[in-house]
């Protein structure tokens, strides 16, 4: 007999928590998710619940529909509400494979065995591959487990060293899991289980106060009493274990030359962390202890057919003796699948023990039940297969109305307008069916809602105040009043229905295809052009005055006796100018696209200004052409285009993804842009799959859904191939005619193309600039779209020039352009930045890994098992075919591709063309893997020699793979990790370690930025930066635009300062020279005393308290801050005098200047001469001259509110 659904719940429930034997047929997608969260919240046990999975995928989806069952969101920090449910993840490649794991796979299983000693939480999911999986045993976990806490006892030096031994990474600045960092009486330190790293202040020996801190902006979030910290890697040997010992019999085991096992030893001995230490877990440990050794003794366990995953456990144990053995046979010392797994034999245990499993309904069931001494039970269960039929199939036609087969369904079942329009349900009326529809979030639950409404149904939509959580919790509770439709947001794999209980339940992915939920992530804050944090010795840097340098350093020199920090700057003929800090903000990085060093200017000559002089002049007449095209844009009528409708809505959620906060602000742009009856021409800015190409296709729908064509531009066949597959499939559903264009398109194909296009039929055509050709004419273009505009040809660009007067343009660009550019070229062209990485393209897993067959093999094959591609990048040409030979060899299967800068061009493209579309499945090349390329398939990539290459270069490389929902690996392969250079490590170490782009990648990435300045601007321009830097350019630009447009220019005097006491940063404070540097920079620029505030608020949080000559500098700097709005010369505070001398066009009226002393009471007054202005400080009592230094403050800004007053009476 079959159970309805919901009835059937509660008998589950009984089932789970006495542990009566029974087998649960129909317990599947959905519905797996509503039985778990039910059983999790079962008020009669406490007893944690166990589910295992098939594959890590399914685990995750597990986790995500429990969580909106539960009323939980799964993809919450921790240190919010969400400890109930805990994932265990694997470690994320196999001890046999040469290849050291990513160190974040391996700190979250550690987080999560921590999880279970102290969260008790109640529900724990992990696939059979992490349960298969040995760790270290519980007792010896816990013995390597501390809790530090506020008050407590801990001396600096001893936390330092079991960080280490815990398998923490020094570092200068925590920004990733698993690392720490010590500032003289602070330490930083990021446990993996806490969502946020840990900041420890002490005083002596005692922690004296912890607080987490943002790895952000490095500041303080919140205090918190106490810590705990775990440790991140199971290569940890306790103090009763005899390491050398265990090698040795590992080696004779295994039988490898003593001169292996000697070596071993000696890394060992030396605390040195070594490639392989992984796959010699096993002898850190007197026992390797089975997954479930750390679960609670009373967990219920709950399997999905688990006889298919003892079929899988056995598969998975030969593949893991296969790979012992070539390990074997090639002679590592390694430890056999015993250490590391649980046998067959105790999985089969395991399994057998547990009373309550899952299965499908299938044919050989009744000979299974037989064989199963469980009770059988049967629940009666809808896949919603029909509807997902009738989906897929409206999203095949051209009618463009998706959600048609939806509205047919539910009306089909009795849901009609006056059911839904009644408002609450009744709970007396059982004939009615309960009809719940899950968005992501709660802007598509909003879409979706408008939607259905469009179609004459009324469903319930969530507000923006509601309890989104407690929404998905209460969305099968009975006593919960709602309406008859629902739309509610959370994340669910896949609906169900149930006849008997009269409910259907349809998740969005359902009725629009696949939909990948992104977790907003924290932005990282960038690094300037114009930081110093990253300058070293011997790096160019630009004086506003003497022009190109060479930074030589930080030192320390005594003026009048008073010590104070200086910067060398080395020029032409070896002269040297010592800049004292307070006026660092005079120099700035050299930085420009061009790999040549620029020549070295002579101080004190004239070489700079004259080059200054000349770009000033090209840069007005830039901006002078900049200005006219905008103001013959302003007076041009365009088309105004109305609001998209519901085909348009329709058309945004078969957007696969959720929009970044980067990519919604240039949509809604480019919508506004569209609406508002001018000419359209932006730039859209944004990496390769940051999402530029979604912004493109919306605003194409629109103008063609209005009736207008488009036109898409790129400078390549393999990008117009691209975009072409991607416009189509987008709009497949839809009644919108896309046609590509290009060399490779057949003639008659062309022909029927270039007919559709000049009669109206075509309404979207991608193509190359075949499109500009005289045969091609539109019946009524509206939009351009331009891919990567700088690599057309000068006609090209020409011809653009022509149409932005007469059609909107779009252009699109994978090259970054640096901010301060931007802000420049404000309001003369309109430029979306799409800086926000999806979390997607940053999920890829690195390795760090010999270069070796069993690799390069197991993990193409591994690729192509799921159908993706491979990228396989050498850093030269030659030797290039011996690559793509030895792969041939090793996966026979495999079609493979070489391409490199040296091809013929037309062989080349054709080669590239063949990748994307999925005719060849490795391909071999050099670093030419184009910017642009953006192909979803292709997740895994080699990198061979990756120690040739540069840490930005490699970024930028592996940035090409990760743009699917599928896992994306990244292997870095060298010839020998032993002889690896300590730089070339920590490069490929960082790359390894960091998950998202950190201080030191964009500092190296600035010369894309450049480069792409030197793009947008044009070829003159470029060498105008080249010259002078960039960022001198960039101010010079935003000087002349403001010019031109009549906005005043500030230009600011920078006094100089003579102030008798010490004020500096000690080296003993801010250690790190360029941190330090960049501290002065930000304190010696400062607008404001507020701002001064800020830094120092900043040095105090993460430094400690603040030293008297640290507070004295930043004192000087709000002075010389004010001094700035003053148009000071000069400010000397010397004894209990201070002096500050004004330049001419000062804002203080001389009126004022001369009645000061009558109206301070002599405080303060004009000196004889009326030069400066003089006033009487307080002694200074002892070293700490602060309060002297906060008069000094409060004189001057008593002027600047003199001198506002001043103004404002003039009007």
């Amino acid at each position: 007999m079959a159970h309805a659904a919901l009835e059937a719940l509660p008998t589950l429930l009984e089932a789970l928590r006495k542990g009566r034997r029974t087998r649960v047929l129909g317990a599947e997608g959905g519905y797996r998710g509503l039985l778990l969260a039910r059983a999790m919240a079962d008020p009669d046990t406490d007893a944690p619940l166990v589910y295992v999975a098939p594959d890590e995928a399914t685990a995750r989806s597990v986790v995500a529909d429990v969580s909106f069952f539960a009323g939980l969101d799964a993809e919450r920090e921790r240190d919010d509400a969400n400890t109930r449910i805990l994932l265990i993840p694997e470690i994320d490649v196999s001890p046999y494979g040469d290849v050291s794991p990513d160190p974040r796979s391996v700190g979250a299983r550690m987080a999560a065995l921590e999880r279970l000693r102290g969260d008790e939480p109640e529900l724990i999911v992990m696939s059979l591959r992490s349960l298969l999986r040995k760790t270290i045993p519980s007792e010896a976990f816990a013995a390597l487990c501390r809790v530090w806490e506020q008050g407590g006892e801990l001396g600096r030096e001893e936390a330092a060293d079991f960080l280490v031994s815990a398998g923490y990474g020094r570092v200068d600045v925590v920004g990733d899991p698993g690392s720490f960092a010590i500032r003289g009486g602070i330490m930083d330190v990021w446990v993996p289980i806490e969502p946020f790293p840990a900041r420890f202040e002490w005083w002596g020996d005692e922690i004296e106060r912890v607080r987490l801190f943002d790895p952000d902006s490095q500041r303080s979030l919140r205090e918190i009493r106490s810590l705990r910290v775990h440790p991140v890697r199971e290569t940890i040997a306790t103090s009763d274990h005899d390491l050398r010992l265990a090698a040795l019999r590992l080696g004779d085991e295994a039988e490898v030359p003593t001169s292996t096992t000697r070596q071993v030893i000696e890394n060992l001995k030396a605390g040195v962390d070594f490639f392989g230490i992984d796959a010699l877990t096993p002898i850190f440990h007197a026992r390797m202890a089975a997954l479930w050794d750390h679960l609670p003794e009373n967990s219920r366990w709950f399997l999905d057919e688990p006889e298919a995953l003892l079929g899988l456990g056995e598969r998975m144990a030969d593949e893991y003796e296969q790979e012992y053995a070539r390990a074997l046979a090639a002679k590592n010392l390694i430890a056999s699948p015993a250490g590391f797994f649980v046998s067959r034999e105790q999985l089969r245990e395991r399994i057998q023990d547990i009373p309550v499993v899952g299965g499908r309904l299938d044919l050989h069931e009744p000979e299974r039940a037989a064989k199963d001494r469980r009770k059988l039970m049967r629940v009666d269960l809808g896949r919603n297969l029909e509807l997902r039929a009738k989906l897929e199939a409206a999203r095949g036609q051209k009618g463009g109305e998706l959600l048609r087969p939806v509205v047919d369904h539910i009306r089909g079942l009795g849901v009609h307008e006056d059911a839904v329009l009644g408002g609450a349900l009744d709970p007396s009326d059982r004939d009615t069916w309960d009809v719940i529809l899950v968005a992501p979030n709660l802007t598509h639950a909003e879409r979706l809602t408008a939607m259905l409404r469009g179609y004459g149904l009324n469903p319930q939509a969530p507000s923006k105040d509601a309890d989104l959580e407690a929404l998905g919790g209460q969305a099968l509770d009975p006593e919960a009043e709602h309406h008859r439709v629902r739309v509610l947001p959370g994340s669910l794999s896949e609906g169900f229905s149930s006849a008997a209980d009269r409910l259907l339940i349809v998740s969005e992915s359902e009725i629009f295809g696949s939909v990948t939920r992104r977790r907003q992530r924290r932005r990282k804050r960038g690094v300037g052009v114009a930081s110093l944090s990253q300058l070293s010795v011997g790096d160019y840097v630009v004086h506003l005055v003497h022009g190109v340098g060479r930074y030589q350093g930080l030192t320390k020199l005594a003026t009048h006796g008073i010590q104070g920090d200086f910067v060398i700057v080395e020029y032409a003929k070896r002269d040297k100018l010592y800049l004292p800090v307070h006026r660092i903000g005079e120099i700035e990085r050299y930085v420009s696209a061009e790999s040549k060093a620029p020549k070295l200017d002579k101080m004190g000559g004239q070489s700079f200004q004259v080059k200054a002089k000349k770009i000033r002049a090209d840069v007005r007449q830039l901006a002078e052409e900049l200005l006219q095209i905008y103001a013959q844009r302003e007076a041009l009528t365009g088309h105004a285009y109305p609001e998209g409708g519901e085909m348009y809505a329709e058309f945004e959620q078969t957007f696969p993804f959720e929009e970044t906060p980067d990519q919604a602000d240039a949509i809604d742009a480019v919508q506004g842009d569209l609406s508002s009856g001018q000419p359209m021409d932006r730039l859209v800015c944004g990496d390769v799959g940051f999402g530029k190409t979604e912004v493109a296709l919306r605003a194409a729908f629109r103008v063609a859904a209005a009736g207008k064509q488009v036109a898409v531009l790129a400078p390549t066949t393999v990008l117009v191939q691209q975009h072409y597959l991607t416009f189509a499939e987008r709009m497949e559903a839809f009644p919108i005619n896309v046609a590509v264009l290009n060399r490779f398109t057949a003639d008659g194909d062309a022909k029927q193309a270039i007919a559709g296009i000049r009669e109206g039929s075509v309404d979207v055509v991608v193509g190359t600039h075949r499109l500009l050709s005289r045969d091609v004419r539109f019946k009524d273009l509206g939009l351009v779209v331009i891919d990567e505009e700088q690599r057309f040809g000068v006609k090209q660009k020409e011809r653009f020039k022509k149409l932005k007067t007469s059609v909107d343009m779009l252009t699109l660009t994978a090259t970054p352009i640096p901010r301060t550019l931007h802000m420049s070229l404000l309001g003369l062209r309109e430029i979306s930045m799409i800086t926000t990485a999806p979390v997607d393209r940053l999920a890829v897993r690195t390795y760090l890994t010999r270069h070796g067959d069993m690799v390069i093999e197991e993990g193409v094959r591994k690729e192509l098992t799921r159908g993706g591609q491979v990228f396989y990048v050498v850093p030269r040409i030659l030797g290039i075919e011996e690559h793509a030979r030895r792969i041939r060899e090793l996966v026979p299967e495999a079609r493979v591709l070489v391409a490199h800068g040296q091809m013929p061009p037309e062989m080349l493209e054709q080669t590239m063309l063949d990748f994307v579309e999925h005719r060849a499945d490795v391909l071999v090349s050099t670093t030419i893997i184009e910017s642009g390329l953006d192909i979803p398939r292709a997740n895994t990539m080699f990198v061979a020699q990756a120690d040739q290459f540069g840490l930005a270069q490699l970024y930028q490389l592996r940035g090409r793979i990760g743009r699917s929902k599928l896992r994306a690996y990244c292997y870095l392969m060298v010839a020998s990790l032993e002889r690896l250079s300590e730089d070339a490590r920590r490069r490929l170490e960082a790359l390894q370690r960091h998950s998202e782009l950190g201080a030191g990648f964009n500092v190296a990435s600035h010369d894309l930025e450049i480069r792409g300045a030197g793009d947008l601007l044009g070829k003159r321009q470029s060498g105008s930066i080249q010259a002078i830097g960039f960022e001198a350019y960039a101010r010079i630009l935003g000087e002349a635009v403001a010019e031109l447009r009549g906005d005043p220019i500030l230009r600011e005097t920078d006094p100089e300062l003579a102030f008798d006491l010490p004020a500096f940063i000690p080296d003993g404070y801010v250690e790190d020279v360029g941190a330090r540097l960049d501290f002065y920079r930000r304190l010696s620029t400062a607008r404001d005393a507020d701002e001064v505030r800020e830094v120092l608020e900043e040095l105090h949080d993460r430094y400690g308290e603040l030293p008297v000559e640290a507070r004295h500098f930043a004192l000087m700097m709000a002075c010389k801050s004010y001094g700035r709005r003053l148009h000071a010369l000069s400010i000397e505070l010397r004894g209990m005098k201070l002096s500050i001398r004004l330049a001419e066009d000062t804002p203080l009226a001389a009126k004022s200047a001369l009645s000061l002393g009558d109206a301070t009471e002599g405080r303060i007054r004009l000196a004889p001469g009326g030069e400066r202005i003089v006033a009487t400080i307080p002694n200074r009592t002892g070293k700490d001259c602060s309060r002297q230094l906060e008069v000094c403050e409060g004189v001057l800004a008593e002027l600047v509110t003199f001198a506002r007053l001043d103004r404002a009476a003039q009007g």
